[in-house]
């Protein structure tokens, strides 16, 4: 089978698996994962601080969005482009500044002012899932492997420990995080 099929598989199983979990795992998962962000040295350290505003199916990020707002560091949100690349938007108020983008994703509205790659300290990256080898599985746009090569801070893929995948077949154009974290914490 080729990669590319085994990639698309295995997709399809993690969003059975994901659709099958329950909403108090869910909750509580995204809550400890959110925590264990903070805690990271390299959080702490970082000024900016990229991550992203998870959909229905992925962590729900609010908190950890919140917390570095709360901290006084710069946030800054991916923007959907054409090209499937990804601006990376400041934003200030998550409440007015996120409006339905690419795909129905809340995004960054077109007046946020837009950062350099180079300008971000850290980074909290979205995946489907990982293995224990820190291969990252996304959702299949290839917009997380445009940027990560462009990233030279920390970069941490986070998921839910019952998505971790036994292996996650992968090219030599997918990009890799420095971390992988759950809730159970740090993976690699």
């Amino acid at each position: 089978m080729h990669i590319a099929e085994e990639k698309k598989r295995l997709r399809a199983l993690l969003r059975e698996r994901e659709r099958a979990l329950d909403g108090a795992y869910k909750r509580e998962s995204d809550a400890a994962i959110c925590r264990a962000l903070t805690e990271l040295d390299a959080f702490g350290a970082a000024d900016t601080v990229l991550a992203f505003r998870g959909t229905a199916r992925e962590i729900d990020t609010r908190a950890f969005l919140a917390a570095v707002l709360a901290r006084g560091k710069t946030l800054l949100l991916p923007r959907c482009e054409p090209g499937r690349a990804l601006s990376l938007c400041v934003v200030r108020d998550l409440d007015a500044e996120l409006e339905p983008g690419a795909m129905g994703i809340l995004e960054p509205r077109r007046s946020c002012p837009v950062a350099a790659p180079e300008d971000v300290g850290f980074a909290v990256i979205p995946c489907l899932a990982f293995d224990r080898a820190g291969n990252r599985l996304g959702q299949g746009g290839g917009y997380y492997d445009r940027l990560l090569p462009r990233l030279a801070c920390e970069t941490v893929c986070i998921c839910r420990a019952r998505l971790v995948a036994d292996a996650v077949p992968h090219e030599a154009h997918d990009a890799r995080c420095t971390r992988c974290l759950t809730e159970e914490g740090v993976v690699i």
